[in-house]
């Protein structure tokens, strides 16, 4: 993904802020009126960059009103704000996922003082150092990681959220059975007898569910 570049009257102001004292930088600068170009300038680059995609979840909001949209700190302000306008750490995501990620740190050595610009800096997939499909993939709502950094991203961001709500996982009891079917079915070693299997046992599982009336 192509970083920001700030335009000349934005890039003045971020050089004001990075020239500031490390404790004299202040996330909560993020809010003030002063930098309203700037948010305003991250959040029309990495839209139209991320193709109006979440840099986390991938789903599509086909809009670019900005309202819809986070700028989200890969690694939080409120944890590293020396960081805060660094283009690599920016990208723009949904509010769900800016949300479920909170301020959780996802450096693998937060001591590093300079910025971590590599993969193996994160223990998330990075939107700029990572190919987001190399380590998340989706089955319609159902996600599913492919390394341990998928893993660490699904449960950061509760990416998971889409396929429980489809399924009405919220109101139903668990059951180990399906599970485990589930499982099977999406186990790319799975012979083709035990996924069939799998498949239409967990088919007979859905239609024997109450549905929702439609909305």
């Amino acid at each position: 993904m192509n970083p920001v570049k700030y335009g000349a009257a934005c890039q003045a102001l971020v050089d004001t802020f990075n020239a500031l004292e490390c404790g004299q930088k202040d996330h909560n600068h993020w809010g003030d009126d002063a930098i309203n170009a700037v948010r305003a300038e991250i959040k029309e680059h990495y839209i139209a960059e991320q193709n109006r995609r979440c840099c986390y979840c991938g789903r599509e909001y086909p809009t670019d009103n900005k309202a819809v949209w986070d700028g989200e700190h890969i690694i939080a302000k409120s944890i590293a704000p020396h960081f805060m306008f660094e283009p690599r750490n920016l990208a723009a995501s949904c509010k769900d996922c800016n949300i479920a990620k909170g301020e959780v740190e996802v450096r693998t050595n937060p001591k590093r003082k300079s910025f971590p610009d590599q993969s193996k800096h994160y223990k998330i997939v990075h939107p700029h150092f990572d190919n987001y499909h190399d380590h998340i993939r989706w089955y319609g709502d159902v996600v599913r990681p492919l390394s341990p950094k998928g893993g660490e991203l699904v449960g950061m961001c509760k990416l998971w959220r889409f396929g429980v709500t489809k399924a009405g996982a919220e109101v139903a009891p668990p059951n180990p059975l399906v599970d485990e079917m589930i499982g099977v079915m999406m186990d790319p070693q799975a012979d083709a007898v035990t996924r069939e299997v799998a498949i239409e046992g967990y088919k007979a599982y859905v239609r024997a569910q109450p549905q929702k009336a439609a909305d």
